[in-house]
């Protein structure tokens, strides 16, 4: 049998992101984990990288069924590189209480490339990235009927301060495009999250 293929999709685009190291992190523990039954590889899906304009097909994606119907080219190249997969991690921080703009654009121009699949949300930011967890599960399982995993790891930095709008050091790092060894250690206590959550992913496959 061969490699499931996971999509871990990078959902912030912002210059000074750090989504990249958070994917990274989130990559290195499932590489290392015990999730290796059945076998897996996971490639990164920067959505940064496919220019996609605000969105403007002239129909819903999901009256495209053919993929390279679709008017733009950045927009086909998205439908068919998410296609490729056979279930998702998708990595996104929070946002004035939501995900950001740049990935809800990005997700409403898919439908058929990944409806009914299985997928694992990560979040992360000041509280974890409760509110953008939240909505995320719900677009892509009322959206697009996609499997989500039971278990969605929340991200908090570390040493926040009520009393000063919930800054901390691990805070202004990130804001800066650096993913501290502090947070990385904090979030240590997530990781069996983040392992349970793929192998709950994994198992919906080879159910299908």
């Amino acid at each position: 049998m061969s490699p499931l293929q996971i999509a871990l999709i990078l959902g912030s685009s912002r210059p000074n992101r750090i989504s990249p190291h958070v994917g990274n992190w989130v990559k290195t523990i499932l590489e290392s984990s015990e999730a290796s039954s059945p076998q897996f590889s996971i490639a990164t899906v920067d959505i940064d990288t496919f220019g996609l304009p605000s969105f403007n097909e002239p129909v819903s994606p999901v009256l495209i069924k053919d993929l390279s119907k679709f008017t733009s080219q950045s927009a086909r190249l998205w439908n068919h590189e998410i296609a490729k997969y056979d279930a998702y991690i998708v990595v996104s921080p929070e946002y004035h209480q939501g995900i950001p703009g740049s990935l809800k654009n990005a997700l409403d121009f898919l439908y058929h490339a990944w409806a009914g699949k299985p997928a694992m949300i990560v979040t992360y930011g000041i509280m974890g990235g409760s509110s953008a967890n939240e909505s995320l599960r719900v677009i892509l399982e009322r959206g697009f009927g996609l499997k989500v995993s039971s278990f969605s790891p929340r991200l908090e930095f570390p040493g926040r301060d009520p009393t000063k709008n919930n800054a901390s050091q691990a805070l202004m790092d990130a804001m800066q495009g650096k993913l501290s060894v502090e947070t990385t250690g904090f979030w240590e206590g997530k990781r069996e999250e983040v392992v349970q959550a793929f192998k709950e992913i994994l198992e919906s496959v080879t159910v299908v």
